[in-house]
């Protein structure tokens, strides 16, 4: 049970623990050079303490993060004043059909069809979904979506509780995309 609940647990009451792990286990950088740029809108679902945000930052000129966690909320707003924050879960965003060029995720989670459907229903068409390490990258890759694997990379030097707490550090280095077509967005 413990262990079901510890990335949950981990979320909302030790959200200064997800912030160091994240900060220590950096997105590899062939991965953010594969999103696009220069677009207005961007959504980062689960955006957690802002591991991916950070980048969408710099590639958008509206970024919107949706995160449940109040206290990761509360970290995000500190580190990205900028960016706008909503408190949401991902199977029922509280965004507006077709608002995003961009919606993204990093490591949030896996082929689970309400948030998949979600993530279509935001984004506009033709805009990309892009999920950096999701769960079961290899169902995404058999459903069409492009899957790109970086090499794997090192993480910087960290704290020996990191990995006493959370287990041996492997930085995301897996971006699987998918375009929503515009027929598929006016369903």
């Amino acid at each position: 049970m413990v262990r079901a609940l510890f990335w949950t647990l981990v979320y909302h009451l030790a959200p200064e623990k997800w912030n160091e792990l994240a900060r220590f286990e950096p997105i590899h950088p062939a991965l953010v050079e594969a999103l696009p740029q220069s677009l207005d809108t961007a959504l980062d679902v689960g955006a957690g303490s802002g591991r991916l945000t950070a980048h969408l930052v710099a590639r958008c000129r509206h970024v919107t993060a949706i995160e449940p966690s109040t206290g990761l909320l509360a970290l995000l707003r500190r580190r990205l004043p900028q960016v706008a924050l909503v408190a949401g879960w991902a199977e029922a965003l509280p965004v507006k059909d077709h608002w995003s060029q961009l919606t993204t995720s990093c490591a949030s989670f896996g082929p689970d069809p309400a948030v998949l459907s979600e993530l279509r229903r935001v984004t506009a068409p033709g805009g990309m979904i892009a999920l950096v390490n999701p769960e079961d990258p290899d169902w995404f890759e058999a459903h069409g979506w492009q899957r790109t694997t970086a090499p794997p990379m090192a993480a910087p030097e960290h704290p020996r509780w990191i990995d006493e707490f959370f287990g041996p550090l492997d930085p995301p280095r897996e971006l699987l995309t998918t375009r929503v077509e515009r027929q598929e967005a006016r369903r």
